[in-house]
């Protein structure tokens, strides 16, 4: 991958995790936060690129964006969404992505599988440790897990929602989305 491919990716990567942290914090219901519509995308993105990059390159965008995203999440969100989010993230995009390319090589041609397992399994654990963090006494445990329950059925239904792009982009038209500039 071009360094100006990663860095590119690595910005998109880092506003997506800002946008999210900061909408995070306004709750619709008392089941769901406006973090769970965006934050799904970046586990799409995470996916399309490792359909066309090495386990290690799209980490190292992983990484990169967390990088990135560090001090706009700081000056935007309260301390504890800030380090909620930067440490659930990092730790469970490196389990989607491992989770992903382990199927990837066990079931190369089932891309549908890997795409909606890597992240139904990781956006549970990413969802569950970023709201106990976030919120452990600061709002009642029954409260956080109404959110967490919440967040993650949302992000169940986007993940199977964005199996169709995901599957136009990173299958069907890979040589178009990722020729050489």
């Amino acid at each position: 991958m071009l360094k100006e491919t990663r860095n590119t990716y690595a910005v998109i990567f880092a506003a997506l995790i800002v946008v999210a942290n900061y909408t995070v914090q306004f709750a619709i219901n008392e089941w769901l936060t406006y973090g769970a519509l965006i934050f799904p995308f970046t586990f799409l993105l995470t996916d399309i690129l490792s359909e066309k990059y090495s386990q290690e390159e799209v980490l190292n965008v992983v990484r990169l964006g967390i990088i990135i995203a560090i001090v706009p999440t700081v000056i935007i969100a309260d301390w504890r969404i800030a380090f909620a989010s930067i440490v659930s993230f990092y730790l469970i995009q490196q389990l989607d992505v491992r989770i992903f390319f382990y199927l990837k090589r066990k079931y190369q041609k089932l891309w549908w599988l890997r795409n909606n397992v890597s992240t139904m399994i990781s956006q549970f654990f990413d969802t569950s440790i970023f709201f106990i963090l976030a919120f452990s006494f600061v709002l009642p445990f029954d409260m956080i897990i109404k959110l967490i329950i919440g967040d993650y059925i949302i992000k169940l239904i986007f993940s199977i929602f964005d199996t169709p792009v995901f599957y136009l982009i990173a299958i069907k038209f890979r040589n178009i989305t990722f020729k050489k500039i």
